[in-house]
Formats: structure tokens, C-alpha cells, sequence
């Protein structure tokens, strides 16, 4: 039914570590035939005595035959893992819209908080804030649903499969090696998520309590996760007294930084959004050498996003740049376009294009 499995994943590991057309000293040699020794089970029997006795390498013959398994092994896995990719995106569009929104990310590298059948539903929370969604904070429920296997530590690989109109979620979790193996079966999967807040990715000069909450946007609504529950709090009613952070009758921390890792939002917001305001035209060549590195970053996308009609202000910029200065690789990328653009005037393509 599933082509991913604990030991394809593992023998894909295998073939992926050795480090074609490149060379390598005995200690990395040992380093290769300790890894590799931990996967013996799952290696071809005809490598299995190589490894063991640490031959291998030192035995031609053998060695292009491992470097063979090597290459069909790893072209075989990524065909079929494109593939199951494929699949996963055509069958995601007819999740709800929330599971819809998670699933078409990746959730590798989310920390498994808790995964707990509750009566029907099997729900699943991970902490993502180390993996690759925007949101942070995710609750999946998995409807009329019952799982085999186990889930600890790290969510690292899935592949979902759709029969019979119910689905099924392959997933290999892991504290680091070896991964377990589970499988869930369900009819429907709806989630919830919350985000972290602008000031926490990018705080910028904020460092107290009293700064954090003036930065937040209180417009949205904030939570806490709590018991594996989302609680919302007040932050319009904040304390903070020598008894600790509260927002109402909910304590957040005994300190701000306690206090900052509990607080999520509801909305996402974009911590690098002021990145794209733009620069008045009349300011944009001061400030492509302000001293405020933000003010040089916004100045940069304003000048690109304007293209032709930014382009006498391109041209004064990069007449008044020293070409050696140690920002010169900014300014050529600068010179790049506005030249691909046809907008450079001749002396300026003479000093950016002659050497």
C-alpha cells in the first residue's frame, strides 16, 4: 500500500552517505564504515562481510558495485518520492480547508507534542517553530480515525495515500535514528494553527516586557498553548508584578522571556513586511547610503521594484559608489540589472562592465 517505510527510508540514507567522486582519509573512512555498520541489516548481503571486516573500499570490484547499488538506489527513491509528492498534492485538495492549508507545507521537523487518540479522533500537536510553515503552533484532528504504530520525538517523513474514500497517513518520526513507524487511518482531518508574533522573529531593540506587548498587534487575538488546548488571553488586561506575568488570571511566566515564549497570535504577520515599504523617490538615492541598514534594504527592493523609472537614480548611485568599497557586491547586482534593463548610461556601464 505504502512505498515509504522505515527500512526504504533507511536504505535511501545509506546510499545517499557516501561521498561519490570525492576522496576521503582513513578517518573518515572509519567514520563511513561505523554509520554504515548501524544499517547492516539493510544493506545488500554481498556488502554486509565488507562492512563488517571494514574490506570494502579497499576491494575495486566490490566498491563499483556498491557505488552502483548507491546511484540505483538513489534515482529509484527520488522518482518514486516525486511521485508520492504528486499524489500528495492532488489529494490535499480535497482536505478541509485548514488541513488544507497545513498539508500543503511540510511538516518535517515538527516537534510531536502530543499525539493522543480521543475517542474517534486521533489528534496530533506540533511545535513547528523549527520546521517549514509559517505557522508555529499546529493541532491536526484526524476524524473517525485509529492509527498503527507509534509517533515520538520528530515528524521527518510522510506519504498520503487516498482508498476507498478514506485516506491514510504514513509518517516516520524520530528522535534522530532509528525512525519509528506509523500509519493513520482516517475519514476526514481538520486543523488549527497560531502563529508567533512579529516582534518575537524579529524584535529588533526590544527588550523588556513593557516594549513586547507595545509591538504586539492587539487588534488580533493571542493564546497560550495550555494542556494541549489553544487559550486565548487577554492582553488588553496585563500584569506583571514580583509574583510573575499575567494577562487576566493567566499566568505567562515568571519572566519576559517566559512570558514571550508562551504568547502565539491568531493572524500571521510578515516580520520583514517593512523590508517592502517604499522609499519616496526623492529620498531613494540618500538612502541607498544611509547609515540604518533597514533604510539601505528598502531603498534596494524600492530601486528594483520602480525598474526604467528608477533609472536616473541608478545611474546617480552608481557613479557616487567607490567599485572597491567592501558593499561593491550589492551595487553590482545593481549595475546587473539596470544594464539588462538597457538603462545604463555609458559612463557608468564603462566603470561597472570595463574590468
Amino acid at each position: 500500500m505504502f512505498f515509504l517505510t522505515r527500512e526504504r527510508q533507511e536504505v535511501f540514507n545509506v546510499a545517499q552517505t557516501y561521498p561519490f567522486e570525492e576522496e576521503f582519509d582513513g578517518e573518515f573512512e572509519d567514520h563511513l564504515y561505523e554509520y554504515l555498520t548501524a544499517y547492516i541489516d539493510v544493506l545488500p548481503q554481498k556488502f554486509q562481510t565488507g562492512m563488517i571486516e571494514r574490506t570494502l573500499f579497499g576491494n575495486d570490484t566490490l566498491m563499483k558495485e556498491f557505488q552502483e547499488w548507491c546511484n540505483v538506489t538513489i534515482e529509484q527513491f527520488i522518482t518514486k518520492s516525486n511521485a508520492i509528492y504528486e499524489e500528495r498534492e492532488a489529494i490535499v485538495e480535497s482536505f478541509h480547508s485548514s488541513a488544507k492549508t497545513v498539508f500543503s507545507q511540510s511538516l518535517h521537523d515538527g516537534e510531536i507534542l502530543n499525539a493522543e487518540q480521543q475517542g474517534n479522533n486521533f489528534m496530533l500537536l506540533l511545535d513547528m517553530s523549527n520546521g517549514f510553515t509559517v505557522e508555529s503552533m499546529v493541532q491536526l484532528v484526524f476524524h473517525d480515525a485509529h492509527i498503527e504504530g507509534d509517533l515520538e520525538g520528530y515528524y521527518v517523513y510522510d506519504e498520503l495515500i487516498k482508498f476507498e474514500g478514506r485516506y491514510a497517513l504514513r509518517v516516520l518520526s524520530s528522535f534522530g535514528s532509528p525512525y519509528a513507524e506509523c500509519t493513520i487511518f482516517f475519514k476526514d482531518v481538520t486543523a488549527k494553527y497560531l502563529y508567533r508574533p512579529a516582534v518575537y522573529i524579529e524584535p529588533g531593540g526590544v527588550a523588556t516586557w513593557d516594549d513586547y506587548v507595545i509591538a504586539l498587534n492587539l487588534d488580533d487575538k493571542h493564546y497560550i498553548v495550555k494542556d494541549t488546548h489553544f487559550v486565548e488571553i487577554n492582553m488588553a488586561n496585563i500584569s506583571q508584578s514580583d509574583n510573575g506575568i499575567f494577562a487576566g488570571g493567566v499566568l505567562l511566566g515568571d519572566t519576559f522571556e517566559e512570558a514571550r515564549e508562551r504568547i502565539y497570535c491568531a493572524t500571521y504577520e510578515d516580520p520583514y513586511a517593512h523590508f517592502s515599504e517604499p522609499i519616496p523617490a526623492d529620498e531613494l538615492l540618500s538612502a541607498m547610503f544611509d547609515l540604518d541598514q533597514n533604510i539601505r534594504v528598502r531603498a534596494f527592493n524600492t530601486i528594483f521594484a520602480l525598474g526604467k523609472d528608477a533609472a536616473y537614480i541608478a545611474n546617480d548611485v552608481l557613479r557616487k559608489v567607490d567599485i572597491n568599497t567592501d558593499e561593491n557586491m550589492y551595487f553590482n547586482i545593481i549595475a546587473n540589472h539596470f544594464n539588462q534593463l538597457g538603462c545604463l548610461e555609458e559612463d557608468v556601464k564603462l566603470k561597472w562592465h570595463s574590468e
